[in-house]
């Protein structure tokens, strides 16, 4: 596959059409259809953040129990923008701040295929994706989800995260577009 750092294991569909990518992922809640829709603004409610972010060449990883290794992000508060949803992740999170916040585009959530979907979220949502540099990173303290936090290669991440797959594979390569790599 064109750009994956890792084989798709057998079984798992993969769907390619100009800018949209689809696959699917295994998250808490279930099974869920993914989609990259890129920098087009969506039509479905955004309900949460995440981002790739940079610092001195590498990107940010934290250890989130029950989860594993993953980028920052989360569920976006009441009042509370995509952008500055990542900010308060990414310091919960991983005790860093960000600046320089581009959005690269939007995964959709679609969890009309999952039997056990309890409805705690809209049953079709956009996740807000970012490349962003950490302009602070302060010591680490275990608090909130997060056991760990690591400054790893782009190359390590597709290996280390948790359930990498083409749709964060598609916005890595965005992000790293926009860096001109």
């Amino acid at each position: 596959m064109k750009g994956s750092k890792r084989p798709i294991p057998a079984g798992r569909k993969a769907i390619y059409c100009r800018q949209m990518i689809e696959d699917t992922a295994h998250w808490p809640s279930g099974t869920v259809r993914i989609v990259w829709h890129g920098p087009e603004e969506p039509e479905l409610p955004i309900t949460g953040a995440h981002g790739f972010c940079f610092y001195q060449g590498e990107v940010l990883v934290c250890e989130i129990s029950g989860r594993g290794l993953t980028i920052p992000g989360g569920h976006i508060d009441e009042c509370e923008s995509a952008a500055d949803c990542l900010k308060r992740e990414a310091s919960e999170e991983a005790c860093v701040e960000l600046a320089n916040l581009k959005l690269l585009g939007y995964i959709e959530a679609d969890h009309r295929a999952n039997n056990d979907f309890d409805g705690r979220y809209p049953v079709r949502s956009v996740q807000a994706i970012y490349r962003a540099d950490v302009s602070v990173a302060r010591e680490f303290a275990v608090q909130h989800e997060s056991t760990d936090r690591r400054f790893v290669s782009t190359g390590e991440l597709p290996l280390l995260h948790h359930e990498w797959n083409i749709v964060l594979q598609k916005a890595l390569e965005a992000a790293l577009e926009m860096d001109g790599r």
